[in-house]
């Protein structure tokens, strides 16, 4: 799964459930990348939590050591990239394992 793909989702995810993000723009005018979860989106740490379950569901991860919103995971872009990550490593792995199958 790319990068775009992920973005696109975790923003459809996100402005589904934060009413101040502006859904996908097609135009490309809305800097989705740098916008802090908390405060600009949300105040409510309840509402991250809240998005968190959906993008774990999502995306078959767990946010264990770090949750969207703290720091390290400020921005849309940042949570992005934590989420590309998990999933890439994800799909090296099964490209792994299926490899030492077929041998």
């Amino acid at each position: 799964m790319d990068r775009k793909r992920i973005h696109d989702e975790i923003v459809e995810i996100l402005a589904a459930k934060l009413h101040n993000l502006p859904g996908l723009d097609p135009d490309g005018d809305f800097d989705y990348e740098n916008q802090t979860l908390i405060p600009d989106i949300t105040k409510e740490p309840l509402d991250i939590a809240e998005v968190g379950m959906d993008l774990e569901d999502a995306f078959g991860l767990n946010f264990e050591e770090i949750m969207p919103g703290d720091v390290g995971m400020e921005t849309i872009g940042k949570l992005i990239d934590f989420v590309a990550g998990k999933v890439s490593d994800r799909e090296a792995k099964a490209k792994a394992q299926q490899a030492a199958a077929n041998e």
